[in-house]
Formats: structure tokens, sequence, C-alpha cells
């Protein structure tokens, strides 16, 4: 059976307008078993065009029991490109606006709520001047006309403003040493300032490990990385997992096993540092080194 179109009156701003709202629908043949009030038609209405500086564009499923009165189907909303969720009071508000001169219009942006069983929500909101702006909470169209102007004005203000500096490049700026990182990882630890500097201090005075976190798939956590030396900083261990480290030895760097355990602690750059020895025998011998962490 062919589909017929017609002109219908569902939502206030299209019709405030003057833009024709359409509805397309099946007509269902006649059955016995059902009632008047038991198979309502079903639809789709749609509303698109500009007029007065505002723009809409509709697409919703709606029904009728009557073929006269239309209305939206609820059910089936999470479905379809939804409209008219602007409020009647906003709506007089941007025709307001429109003949005082500004240029207005509508946005809608679909938003995921995690929930199965409505998978989004259709958000909407007024545009002054091309600023996006949130839908206010109003009574009247004085009062939303009083708060578009005074929203507008503040997103104006805010958006002349310089824009913050980017945590990345200042840090970068700072301690060039965290280049080896790697931007998205910098910006993921960017709010542990303190650590990132401890840890660019110390490969800013050992710089081949520099080379080893370069080299490296994925780049340890900042915590996750453990750095001990000698008092006179004339050996250095880097290890991530206390088992086995990178160590620097005539110029080559070498994994090697870390035979190291915390013999006590000290007092070393104003903190208090844990102080490691050889293990075993190893701790006893004439070249046997005490080492610091310092990370």
């Amino acid at each position: 059976m062919d589909k017929v179109k017609k002109v219908v009156a569902v939502f206030e701003l299209p019709q405030r307008l003057g833009i024709l709202q359409y509805v397309e629908y099946e007509p269902r043949p006649r059955q016995e078993w059902c009632g008047p009030d038991q198979c309502p038609h079903e639809g789709v209405l749609t509303a698109e065009g500009c007029k007065k500086g505002i723009c809409v564009r509709y697409k919703v499923s709606v029904q009728t029991k009557d073929r006269r009165q239309w209305g939206v189907d609820k059910k089936r909303r999470k479905d379809e490109d939804e409209g008219g969720c602007l409020k009647p009071q906003v709506a007089g508000a941007l025709l307001e606006l429109a003949e005082q001169g500004y240029e207005v219009g509508v946005w809608y942006e679909k938003v995921e709520t995690g929930n199965w069983l409505r998978p989004y929500e259709v958000r909407c909101g007024v545009v002054v001047n091309g600023v996006k702006l949130e839908q206010p909470y109003c009574r009247t169209v004085e009062e939303c006309v009083k708060y578009i102007i005074f929203d507008y004005k503040q997103e104006e203000k805010r958006l002349r403003e310089p824009p913050p500096p980017d945590p990345v490049e200042e840090l970068l700026r700072e301690w060039p040493e965290l280049e080896v990182f790697g931007r998205e990882w910098i910006e993921r630890f960017s709010v542990l300032k303190d650590r990132l500097a401890e840890i660019a201090k110390v490969l800013r005075k050992f710089p081949w490990m520099r080379d080893v976190i370069r080299a490296m798939k994925e780049k340890p956590q900042p915590y996750a990385i453990f750095v001990l030396t000698t008092k006179d900083a004339s050996d250095a261990y880097l290890t991530f997992d206390w088992r086995k480290a990178y160590r620097a030895q005539n110029g080559v760097v070498k994994e090697v096993e870390l035979e190291l355990q915390r013999s006590r602690y000290e007092e070393y750059n104003g903190k208090t540092a844990e102080v490691y020895r050889p293990k075993g025998l190893l701790a006893f011998t004439a070249t046997a080194k005490e080492y610091v962490r310092v990370l």
C-alpha cells in the first residue's frame, strides 16, 4: 500500500516559525478484531528549514489513533533523530532575539547514556551569533531573553581570553628530557609534576637512561621507575621490577641481575633515602659499593 504524506502540527517551534511539518505513514487495512483505539497508525514526522535566522531539523516517530492528532511515539524515540526538545518559552525568546538583530539558531546532539534500554538521549540548546549555548532554565519569554543574553556575553568574554597554557608544553619547556616518553604519556601523567621533575633530573644526570626508555615499546608509569646510584654518581642502576636492571659499564649499557638489598635509611640531599648494598658475600668484597635510591 502506498504511503500517505500530510501536513500536521506537532511541535511548537516549527509551527511558530512557519516551517511545515510533514508526517509520512502507511494506512493500515481495517481488521475485524482491532478496535479504533487499539491499532494506532505510525509514521515519521519531518520538519526542516530556516526562518528568521532559526534553523530546525526534526525527524521523529509519531503515531495517531484518528489520523488527525499526531503525537510523539515515546517507545521508538530512541531509534530516530529527535526534535522538539526546545522549550516553548526558549523558542519564543529566540524569535524575539531574532527581531532584535541577533543571529540565532538551535543545536542538537545525541549523548550516550550507557543504558541499553535507552542508549542515548537528545540534548539541544541555542546558538547566538555563532556561539553555542546551553538551553536556559526560565519560565517566561522575557526571563529567557535575559538569561540567553547574559550567557552569550559571558561565553563571548571567555572565548576572547587566551587559551590556558598546554601542560605538556610547559613540562617539555622546563624538562626537555621527558621527551623520551612521548607526548601522550606526558599528557596522561601531567598532574604528577613533582614526580616528573624528579625523573627528568635523573635523566639529565644519566643521559644513557634516556636511550633505554626511548627504546621501550610500552613506557612505564612514573612510580614504576627506580634508580639507584652511588653517592659520587659514578655508577647507577635503572630498574622497573627490582629483578633485572640496566647499567652503563665502559660506555656500554647492559641488562644485568640486580643483586642488591636494602641496608638502611640515611639522609641524602635533604631527604630520607634507602641505601642498598650487594647481597651475600659480595657485600664484603673490596669493590662493594653502596647505592642510594634517588627514584
